[in-house]
């Protein structure tokens, strides 16, 4: 998110907008003299014989321009994407949703799209009766790469109460039961059973003491205490469906069924309008055109209103707009 002066954010868009026109004549010209297309980068012109739309262009100038930024040297971004696939959606034998991020649903053609062009991924056991993932320990203090890649699947969020930081990126690994660097068999393990991610801010409070999660063993609940002053508890989260992504889902299924059954009740006829609806709505319209003609003159008095006169409404004149 880009947050500063409308006016400059205005001429930014106007800029791109330009660029978008400018490089879709040239490559308009490219083909119809037969030169070098200009700004393709995947070589889809070339292919399809057809410019790139004003849309794609945006994108692509926006997307792939060199950032200026003067002698300052800007290092190579430490970049990367979660994408979670279901083993029997990567297989095509089910057609769940992938994620991206551990909270945005992706369709199952896409995902099987982006494994297909990794170099290389990564597989995560659950337990096959609870979806719980597997747990793995360490005797060091810093978690191993496979159990850093599982507590990004289990925690994208960070795992403080009401906070809705990605921590996918940016977050770090935090132990609930703290980790004795001198004496590590007397403190809290290294493993995912004691470890959840946390951003940066939440992360410093829990290590100042601000902060105090308790995990419960057996159930897996964490209990948080801010001082005094508040409690709460979060169930473990033992699937790869995550809280926020769940709810999306649940959503959309409501959505769904309520799209059926409105559809359903509109091929029955039940929401047609009943013929003393029809009566209230023509007296109303009635009503509304003897105001419009009749509220405006200076000697219109409503107490001594007699009502509009009795008529037909015109053929195919809908209700008024109020």
């Amino acid at each position: 998110m880009i947050r500063g002066p409308i006016p400059e954010l205005t001429a930014f868009g106007h800029r791109l907008d330009a660029a978008a026109r400018t490089v879709q004549d040239a490559q308009r010209r490219a083909l119809r003299e037969g030169s070098p297309i200009p700004f393709d980068l995947d070589g889809d012109v070339a292919r399809q014989g057809r410019h790139m739309s004003l849309e794609a262009l945006r994108y692509a100038v926006a997307l792939r321009s060199a950032l200026s930024t003067g002698v300052v040297e800007v290092p190579e971004p430490s970049f990367r994407i979660s994408v979670v696939v279901p083993v029997l959606t990567l297989l095509s034998l089910s057609h769940a949703p992938a994620t991206l991020d551990g909270v945005l649903p992706i369709p199952p053609r896409m995902a099987r799209q982006l494994v297909a062009k990794a170099p290389a991924f990564e597989r995560v056991l659950t337990d096959p009766i609870s979806g719980a993932y597997l747990a793995s320990a360490s005797r060091t203090y810093r978690p191993t790469a496979a159990m850093g890649e599982n507590l990004r699947l289990i925690d994208p969020i960070c795992a403080v109460p009401t906070c809705a930081r990605n921590v996918m990126t940016v977050g770090e690994a935090d132990h609930i039961e703290e980790f004795d660097l001198e004496h590590p068999a007397r403190g809290g393990p290294t493993s995912l059973d004691n470890l959840h991610r946390l951003c940066r801010t939440h992360h410093r409070m829990k290590t100042s003491g601000r902060l105090d999660p308790e995990r419960d063993p057996v159930t897996g609940v964490t209990r948080w205490r801010i001082g005094d002053a508040a409690v709460s508890e979060v169930a473990a989260n033992t699937d790869l469906v995550t809280r926020e992504l769940a709810a999306r889902l649940e959503h959309a299924w409501e959505q769904y069924h309520a799209d059926i059954e409105v559809e359903a009740l509109t091929r029955l006829g039940a929401l047609d309008e009943s013929p003393d609806e029809a009566a209230d709505r023509d007296e109303a319209y009635r009503w509304g055109l003897h105001l419009t003609e009749y509220y405006s003159r200076p000697e219109y008095d409503q107490d001594d209103d007699p009502g509009p006169p009795p008529f037909d409404p015109p053929p195919r004149q809908g209700p008024p707009p109020f």
